[in-house]
Parts: structure tokens; C-alpha cells; sequence
């Protein structure tokens, strides 16, 4: 049973901590975000050349033809960088892509998204989906689509995007459209990635852009979400890590009464809590990969995200309460990670969403 990286898993991830330490340290952020610069190309092909781009997609195609934990193994380092870059969603998008995608879809559009030349975005999260998937209020009619998609991460630098809808017979779709301008509201989210919001108002759809029907797309579907649920929880622990990481720092060199904050034992305790809060979400996170290809992994998926919320709430509080005011300013990154956090936590479903569908399920 693997409950941490290999030795393989902890070298790659270690050249991507350095690589997120050389180009996305905390200045530079505040600063890209300033000037509105939320994506950046040349990062971007930076990020294809180090093979993440191509980490789930087979070698025939050009990718490393990883698994799940390699991506979580770069997830927690996207996380601890704050990189604004949709990184995980197009790698996501993509791993949905090439399990649906016929020979020749394939040959044509993954070795595209492997070179960063091609970038996917999913969506599927709608104001009634409430973290399922399997809720899908947008509908092709009459050979055209319908409806609108919440909070499509990297939308607005997506040349395609990945649909879920449903027909006039209630069969779920999913259908790869060319991004088109109209219909998208680009925004900045609270933490500083870019998403957006897609209004379909009569897209034509022909046969042609279906990539899967029925029961196989909800399958895919689902088992896309479920994963993307274990990408956002390392993500989530890079966030984490880092604030464990700053404020144990501060604790031990800011001095109040003659002496470190460290030594007084209420914050010792304190800290203990936020630590522990950091590993129940590690632990459900890899509990939660150990269920890939069982029954149980969609449920553990949502416990997960249920943990992820409450652990990352409490710890960017506790993270921000130990700092005191400067933890509520920009100059400080506890703010940021706690908007990172915060962001993870309605995505995709909140923690009451989750906790409902659970409490149907069992």
C-alpha cells in the first residue's frame, strides 16, 4: 500500500520546488497580479518542457504516462507557489480527454496539449451541480447547446473546452467545442487565477464534436471530478505546508514579553491543532488514492473534500490570528494562501454539499 511518494516521486518533485522557487516566489506574484497578468506563455512552455503538461497522457503520444499520485506529487508545489497557471485543470481536462477520445482525436489533439501548443479546459460545475457532476441543467436541442458553466478554471486561455450536457432524450454528452469569445465572462478570482463563466445560447453541436454518450460518459465524468477532488486536496496541503512553514517561523522569532511567542503554551497548542488539521487532510487524501478502480472511490473522494474544507479553513485562520494584523495585509503571503485555501473550498462543491450527498449515499 503506498502512503507516500517514492524516492522517484520525491526527486521530480523536488527539481519542481525549485523550479516554482525561481519563478514564482512570492514578490513576483504580488506583482503579476498587479499588473493583471494571470497567465503567462512562456512559463507556460516552461511548464510543457519539464513534462508536466504531458505527466497522464501515454508515451505514443509524448507524456510521461504517469499516474494519479505523480500528478498530486506536482499539485502540492503548484500549491505551495500560488501559481496562477491552470496547470491542474488542463492536465485533468486532458487525462478525461485521451479516455474518451477516439484513435484519431487522440493522435490529433494530445501530443498538441503534451508540447503546451493546445490547452483544454473542463466544464462541467453549474449554480445547480452542487458538486455533482451528474447534475447537467445545459442541453443540446435541435443540433444546437444550451445553457451556462460556473467557474471553468483557465477558460479564457483555453482553445477548446470539454462540455458535459445533456439531450432532448436526458443522455449525458461529452462534447468538445472550439472556445469561442461570445458567451465568456472572464474574471479574476479572489486567490488570482483566471476562470470564467460560459454562456451557450444556441452553439451549433454536430456529431462530430460528441467525444462520449451515456453511461461511459458518466463514468468518465465522474472519475474525472473524483480525481480532480485529490488534485485540489495536495494542492490544498502545498498551501498548508507553507503556512505550518511561516507561521512556525514567526513563533519562534518574534518576541513578546522578553521572550519568542514559541514558548508560551497556548500558541504551542495552537499550532499543534493546525498541524494535526495538515495531516487529516494527508491522510484522507492517500486513503482516498488508495480507492482508485474500487466502489468506494467517489465516496472517498467527497469525504475528502469535506476535510479539505475544514482543514484548510481552519489552519489559513489560525495562520492569520498567530500573525496578527500583518497577516490580514498583502505584504504577507499568509493572506494569499489563506485565499488559495478558501477558493478550494467552493469549488467543486462545498462542504455541506458534499456532506449531503453522503449522508444520501449511506
Amino acid at each position: 500500500m503506498q502512503y507516500q511518494y517514492t524516492a522517484e516521486q520525491q526527486e521530480f518533485r523536488d527539481s519542481l520546488r525549485r523550479f516554482v522557487s525561481d519563478h514564482y516566489d512570492y514578490e513576483r506574484h504580488r506583482q503579476r497580479l498587479a499588473k493583471g497578468e494571470h497567465f503567462d506563455a512562456g512559463l507556460w512552455q516552461q511548464w510543457a518542457e519539464l513534462g508536466v503538461l504531458g505527466l497522464a497522457l501515454d508515451e505514443e503520444y509524448g507524456g510521461l504516462g504517469s499516474g494519479l499520485d505523480d500528478m498530486m506529487a506536482v499539485a502540492e508545489e503548484l500549491g505551495r507557489g500560488l501559481v496562477p497557471e491552470p496547470v491542474v485543470p488542463v492536465v485533468a481536462a486532458a487525462r478525461l480527454l485521451a479516455s474518451v477520445a477516439s484513435p484519431a482525436q487522440a493522435e490529433a489533439l494530445l501530443p498538441s496539449l503534451v508540447a503546451g501548443e493546445l490547452r483544454l479546459s473542463l466544464a462541467w460545475e453549474e449554480s445547480a451541480s452542487r458538486g455533482n457532476p451528474l447534475v447537467v441543467q445545459t442541453r443540446v436541442k435541435d443540433g444546437a447547446l444550451y445553457g451556462k458553466k460556473c467557474a471553468v478554471l483557465g477558460a479564457g486561455e483555453a482553445q477548446q473546452w470539454l462540455v458535459s450536457a445533456r439531450n432532448e432524450q436526458g443522455e449525458l454528452l461529452l462534447l468538445l467545442i472550439a472556445a469561442q469569445p461570445d458567451g465568456l465572462r472572464r474574471y479574476v478570482m479572489a486567490d488570482g487565477r483566471a476562470a470564467g463563466d460560459i454562456q451557450f445560447d444556441g452553439v451549433p453541436v454536430d456529431d462530430s464534436a460528441v467525444l462520449c454518450r451515456g453511461d461511459a460518459a458518466e463514468r468518465a465524468l465522474r472519475q474525472s471530478v473524483s480525481e480532480s477532488l485529490l488534485l485540489m486536496a495536495a494542492e490544498s496541503l502545498g498551501c498548508i505546508d507553507s503556512l505550518l512553514s511561516v507561521s512556525g517561523e514567526y513563533l519562534v522569532t518574534r518576541k513578546q514579553f522578553g521572550m519568542p511567542l514559541a514558548a508560551f503554551q497556548a500558541l504551542q497548542h495552537r499550532f499543534a491543532d493546525m498541524f494535526i488539521a495538515g495531516e487529516k487532510l494527508r491522510s484522507l487524501l492517500w486513503a482516498a488514492f488508495q480507492q482508485q478502480g474500487r466502489e468506494g472511490f467517489h465516496r472517498a473522494a467527497a469525504q475528502l473534500k469535506v476535510q479539505l474544507a475544514e482543514s484548510g479553513r481552519y489552519v489559513g485562520q489560525q495562520a492569520v490570528q498567530l500573525h496578527g494584523g500583518i497577516g490580514m495585509t498583502d505584504e504577507l503571503n499568509v493572506g494569499a494562501y489563506f485565499k488559495r485555501l478558501t477558493l478550494m473550498e467552493l469549488l467543486a462543491g462545498q462542504r455541506d454539499d458534499h456532506l449531503a450527498g453522503l449522508a444520501l449515499a449511506s
